[in-house]
């Protein structure tokens, strides 16, 4: 059938409309007329398959990855960087209408540059044991690469003599993680499916920096609970003068040239207020706890990974700061050391699931919390808790838009609730 794209919307789509019912269009721009096949056949809405653009966009351009469409990755590459923020932008603003029911301009736009690639300081390939890559788009088929254009280029590096090595030594890991640092340093992690796999592994780090890179400082094999390590689990991360112990199971925030501006913008909603005490929920390694630290009276990270806050309390340290704590607890458990710690101001740095109605509502009780910093990394999650908030009388001041995930409909924000 033949449809025309009237916007865009959150989760990478284009979207038409036939006869009062919704069809959804990946890799289309608005403005345009396309012609699709059915996938899926709801109630209310369709998902589609572009098949042909009658009428293209002049917007369009042709992407620089030919991975394009095939891995599951990016999805707006076919529309240039600057047109990406303004997709953002709209996409952004309609979650906040259509389930926020609030018209909020965005007041700042954060990003790095008009380039936009060699961005992630983070990845997870998948193998099975001839193709090394990514996904497919919904599906679990993997799409054989040889180079990805938003990684760093020293993991980028790797891909290749990556896929050498499990083929010489008959590896086939489900997922290799890799995280790398400032200067390029790794670590890597080899998931298998079965702990049979662990007796093939090449115990021998000097093996690892022959094959695959001198710069990996650290190696972990594991299957089923069971781990081998080789070298370091962990590396040193400095950002804006903060030094983070990042371990290879742990959560960082994955644009090596926005992580800085991240912090700065968050912390530049704190430092100036005096606060007695800070709250942060979900805070990972530290990243916005340490920082706080140097403007706050006494600091309280709440996390339930357990790597990461062996992280943040060795990252304490790092940053000689002797007035922020972390507790290993989830979020609903931790409320109850809220109560008892009486912050004036909260930081909130969810997974895409958000905060929820539940810790909102008890959070709101405590009396002496005038503020809200929340970081959000889905829009959806981020406009649900927007009407939670206002219930208790905390009203968004402010909305930044930080693109943390150039060429992918990804959209990461810092919205500044306070209290009337």
């Amino acid at each position: 059938m033949r449809l025309k794209i009237e916007k865009f919307v959150y989760g990478g789509h284009g979207i038409g409309y036939d006869e009062g019912k919704s069809f959804f269009v990946p890799y289309t721009l608005p403005g345009e007329e396309v012609e699709v096949e059915i996938l899926k056949d709801k109630k209310s809405y369709c998902e589609c398959e572009l098949k042909r653009i009658v009428n293209t966009s002049p917007l369009r351009q042709e992407p620089p990855c030919s991975y394009y469409q095939l891995c599951g990755g990016c999805d707006i590459q076919h529309t240039p960087y600057q047109n990406q923020i303004n997709l953002k932008v709209e996409m952004l603003k309609e979650q906040l209408i259509r389930v926020g029911k609030l018209d909020k301009e965005i007041d700042e736009v954060v990003v790095e540059s008009m380039e936009a690639f060699r961005y992630r300081n983070r990845v997870q390939f998948k193998f099975d044991g001839k193709n090394f890559g990514f996904y497919r788009k919904e599906s679990n088929q993997i799409v054989d690469v040889s180079s990805c254009l938003i990684l760093k280029e020293d993991i980028d590096e790797l891909i290749r003599p990556l896929k050498r090595f499990l083929i010489k030594y008959g590896l086939c890991p489900s997922s290799i993680h890799i995280f790398s640092n400032e200067k390029n340093e790794k670590v890597v992690r080899f998931v298998f499916k079965d702990r049979s796999d662990l007796l093939n592994v090449v115990p021998r780090i000097d093996i690892i920096h022959e094959e695959i890179s001198p710069l990996i400082r650290g190696v972990t094999f594991e299957a089923d609970g069971q781990k081998l390590g080789l070298g370091e689990g962990f590396l040193f991360y400095r950002v804006n003068g903060y030094l983070f112990r990042v371990s290879i199971d742990s959560f960082f925030q994955v644009n090596k040239f926005l992580v800085g501006r991240l912090i700065s913008k968050v912390i530049g909603e704190i430092g100036d207020e005096g606060f007695k005490r800070v709250l942060d929920f979900y805070c990972g390694v530290g990243t916005f706890s340490i920082p706080t630290g140097f403007y706050a009276g006494e600091v309280l990270g709440i996390e339930s990974n357990d790597s990461a806050v062996r992280d943040a309390k060795a990252n304490v340290r790092h940053n000689n700061l002797k007035n922020v704590k972390f507790l290993k607890a989830k979020v609903e458990k931790g409320l109850k050391y809220a109560f008892d710690f009486k912050p004036e101001c909260i930081i909130f740095d969810p997974p895409r699931g958000g905060v929820g109605r539940d810790v909102i509502g008890r959070i709101s009780n405590i009396s002496q919390v005038r503020k809200i910093v929340y970081v959000s990394c889905n829009p959806s999650t981020l406009a649900r808790d927007v009407t939670y908030l206002a219930k208790y009388s905390f009203n968004l001041r402010r909305i930044k838009l930080v693109d943390m995930f150039p060429q992918t409909h990804h959209i990461e924000s810092i919205s500044v609730f306070e209290r009337d």
